[in-house]
């Protein structure tokens, strides 16, 4: 671009070093809420089309900041906002429903993750252009608090939604007080020279004729608020550091047990759940189910993978006590009936759940299951009817593939950032398999044989299920059920995880107890025409024997614990350490799956580890280094407190106390020159300064200075009209120094 096309553009300006500090400080304050759409975008789908109305919004706003008058640069914001609005609630369907987008918004606005929104990557591509555009058109405007004002709503926004992370907020709040800070030290050096004090003569060699009264204390109201604003930088993200962000929570599970337990790492996400690293495990018993036969007791499915966790999305719907739709394959008829033990917040049942009653209100969750609208007390009962797939292994081969595109749309997302390598891995494993059924099969058995179970894992820091599949040797259900769907899903496959309790300890011909450590999650896979079938990849024996040692530990440390009308439960009796079977024949007689296809052999990874019950060992490890994003704050909070620190006067108050306190012996004639100019510094500041003209006796005389200021003014006066100046001669002028300022 030309200089005459630059200038024509951006104007004449002054491109000081606030004024950049001002604009970098704007371009940090959008890109958190930019940094959280594209992660939103990449979730669902190719974040390409985003990035590039990003910059689009970018460009045409440095086109526009110097041709555009700010009230029409407030209405093409208001239009772009406008549009993108009404293209996403034409979008939801042909006739939206106005109070449905009305509970949307208050939903977001209260907790609810922008990922539980079906079509939230629309919805990222209506609405990033408006904030990019306003905030960086008056960032070059130099109107830097309007610029903040759209950032600051951009980003308080997705905080409110749960979307932006802890870093990503404290970002956005540094970029907002950096260009608060600087904006208003740029508007200030616009206004009049930006020289707040001078330096001691002693640094350019010239006389000390122009000092201030009052040390360097005078600096104006405005410089003082530039400086409130520039503290905000290390301030407000200190304090916003120790305030834990969560996302909506159904209970805390604190039972005492040491670290996040797998029960708590399952649940307390709410409509979210993220993988967590090493965990424990709770012998809390949760329910007891009266049940004709042992069950995986479902609570919650999810569907959207983040790469580092799930989330469910849709509204839960009231349940008006109607009958909910039974699975589109044939069905049998199971009845349980669950008594909570503990405050919980969940209401588990077998799959597929259509009537509740007996307990507290329910809604229906998006995917056809039951949660309760508060919490169940101890004591609280529930029944429900649950109608159970019957399913053959030749049914599910022969269900083919013709799945409907809300299907295909919602169960086979993956990030775009999941690497192509997880899907090349999944085909040659799976290469003889002829159909879905045989696919999930291949990818169950392997993942159990080849794969170790402990729950002492260090949690990557990249695509969860890339990690386990290529770098990592053992982990826990939510590890293999994350990655199982995942594989699943490159193959085009609909699944979705799916989180609640195994069967549990039996204690009567048709009673179980349920602890918090029968936590668990698995697979379901869909099926056309059958519906959606159960799938464990998790080697059930080394879980069921870590789950049992955990049992004899907690009953070895106290009484045994108690349920219902205080019936004692003694002894651990293991679960049936298999999946409950989803494949039986039409008479309710178990059947065994045919031959599963051999895969083809690869050089996967295996592992020989055994289970190991490590939930309360310590292990020492090294801190983690600081993240980019960490690093940038730091590096952006460093240079405000510097710049500020400057341009307030601090920075020059600091070196003229050192300047004045500590003199660096060089030779005689600069060390007594140095201690002169110390000592009419002190004088300025006692006294006043020395007028111009004034000669430094007739000045001395004046302020009526003692004679050893005299005596070195007298060395001074022979330093500059003889030049000789011996080295006694200048240890006596700094000492004299010395005795001055320690007197002040």
């Amino acid at each position: 671009m030309s200089a005459a096309v630059t200038e024509r553009v951006c104007g004449r300006v002054s491109w000081s070093g606030s004024r950049i500090l001002a604009l970098l400080g704007a371009a940090l304050a959008i890109g958190a809420p930019l940094r959280t759409m594209y992660y939103l975008s990449d979730v669902v789908g190719d974040p390409t089309l985003f990035l590039a109305l990003a910059a689009l919004s970018f460009v045409g706003a440095t086109l526009l900041a110097r041709v555009l008058r700010p009230p029409l640069a407030v209405g093409v914001g208001s239009v772009l906002f406008a549009g993108g609005l009404v293209a996403y609630i034409l979008s939801l369907s042909t006739n939206p429903a106005v109070t449905d987008l009305l509970g949307d918004t208050a939903a977001l606005l209260t907790g609810r993750s922008l990922l539980q929104i079906a079509k939230v990557r629309l919805w990222v591509l209506s609405f990033a252009p408006a904030p990019v555009f306003l905030t960086w058109y008056f960032a070059l405007r130099r109107w830097y608090v309007t610029a903040t004002v759209a950032a600051g709503t951009a980003l308080a926004f997705f905080a409110l939604t749960t979307d932006a992370g802890v870093v990503t907020t404290l970002l956005g709040v540094v970029g907002i007080a950096a260009t608060i800070g600087f904006g208003t030290l740029d508007t200030l050096s616009a206004d009049e020279p930006a020289d707040l004090t001078k330096r001691p003569d002693a640094m350019t060699g010239g006389d000390a004729t122009e000092h201030p009264d009052d040390g360097g204390e005078g600096i104006d109201a405005g410089r003082r608020a530039v400086l409130e604003q520039l503290a905000a930088i290390i301030v407000v993200p200190a304090a916003l550091s120790q305030v834990p962000i969560t996302r909506d929570s159904l209970l805390s599970y604190d039972d005492g047990s040491e670290g996040q337990t797998v029960e708590g790492s399952l649940f307390d996400a709410g409509e979210s759940l993220s993988v967590q690293g090493s965990i424990s495990l709770t012998p809390e018993i949760r329910y007891t189910v009266e049940s004709e036969e042992p069950r995986y007791w479902r609570v919650a499915s999810y569907d959207r993978y983040t790469g580092n966790g799930w989330v469910r999305t849709g509204t839960p719907r009231p349940y008006g006590d109607q009958r909910l739709d039974s699975p589109p394959g044939e069905t049998r008829t199971l009845r349980q009936e669950f008594r909570a033990e503990s405050t919980i917040g969940t209401v588990p049942a077998a799959w597929k759940p259509v009537r509740y009653s007996g307990g507290p209100s329910v809604s229906v969750s998006s995917e056809g299951g039951f949660q309760p609208d508060g919490t169940l007390s101890t004591g609280d009962s529930y029944e429900v009817r649950s109608e159970l797939l019957v399913a053959t292994p030749d049914g599910l081969r022969e269900a083919g593939t013709d799945y409907d595109d809300a299907t295909v749309e919602l169960y086979t997302q993956l990030p775009d950032s999941t690497p192509d390598r997880v899907e090349e891995r999944t085909a040659i494993l799976t290469a003889n398999a002829e159909n879905p059924y045989e696919t999930a099969l291949v990818i169950e058995r392997w993942l159990q044989d080849s794969k170790g179970y402990s729950l002492d894992v260090d949690r990557p820091g990249f695509n969860v299920a890339d990690a386990f599949l290529f770098e990592m040797d053992e982990g826990y259900c939510v590890y293999f059920a994350t990655t199982m769907v995942t594989m699943l899903r490159t193959q085009g496959i609909p699944a979705r995880m799916t989180v609640g309790y195994t069967s549990g300890q039996r204690i009567d011909e048709n009673e179980w107890v349920v602890r918090g450590l029968n936590s668990h999650a698995w697979v379901e896979v869909y099926f056309p025409g059958q519906g959606w079938v159960q799938f464990d990849p998790t080697p059930s024996g080394p879980r069921e024997e870590v789950r049992q040692q955990r049992i004899e530990d907690a009953n070895a440390d106290g009484p045994s614990p108690t349920v219902g009308d205080g019936n004692p439960v003694e002894q651990y009796t293991p679960s049936d350490t298999s999946t409950p079977a989803p494949l039986t024949e039409t008479n309710g007689t178990e059947t065994e799956p045919t031959e599963t296809p051999t895969a083809t052999e690869t050089d996967t990874p295996t592992s020989t580890t055994g289970a190991s019950d490590t939930d309360e060992e310590t292990e020492l490890r090294l801190p983690a280094l600081p993240s980019r994003e960490e690093m940038t704050l730091g590096v952006v909070a460093l240079l405000g407190i510097a710049a500020g620190a400057r341009r307030s006067g601090l920075s020059e108050r600091a070196y003229r106390a050192v300047w004045l306190r500590y003199q660096r012996r060089v030779d005689p004639e600069t060390d007594v020159e140095r201690a002169f100019q110390r000592a009419m510094y002190v004088l300025a500041r006692d006294h006043r300064n020395r007028k111009s003209g004034e000669t430094v006796r007739a000045y001395l005389d004046a302020i009526e200075a003692d004679d050893r200021v005299q005596r070195l003014a007298a060395l001074r006066e022979r330093l500059r009209y003889s030049g000789d100046v011996s080295e006694a001669m200048a240890d006596e002028a700094v000492g004299i120094a010395d005795e001055i300022v320690s007197d002040r």
